[in-house]
């Protein structure tokens, strides 16, 4: 077993719900030990076991729930790009769409 605690940012939340819905989907995520998602800086610290989960099955589930979990070293992407699908998945949520 190898812990690992790691702070990730979220991108996508805007509101208390959407906090509850990313802790939700780390919660019931396999090897998580504890996580802890604070919608003031748009992050999650997140305890798990390294040998059961990786950052990309947290990151799977993140995004399957609706957000972004970001991987730090993913590399540089178009920010203009970004905040304009955020945009768009902000509307998606806020009309029921």
């Amino acid at each position: 077993m190898s812990i690992i605690k790691k702070k990730y940012r979220i991108e996508n939340m805007m509101c208390a719900m959407c906090v509850a819905h990313v802790q939700k989907a780390l919660d019931n995520s396999e090897g998580v030990i504890s996580a802890n998602v604070n919608l003031a800086n748009n992050s999650a610290l997140i305890e798990y076991d390294n040998q059961i989960t990786s950052p990309q099955k947290l990151k799977e589930a993140v995004d399957n729930a609706g957000y972004v979990l970001v991987i730090e070293d993913e590399g540089k992407y178009d920010t203009q790009t970004e905040e304009k699908k955020n945009s768009i998945n902000f509307l998606k949520k806020l009309f029921g769409r």
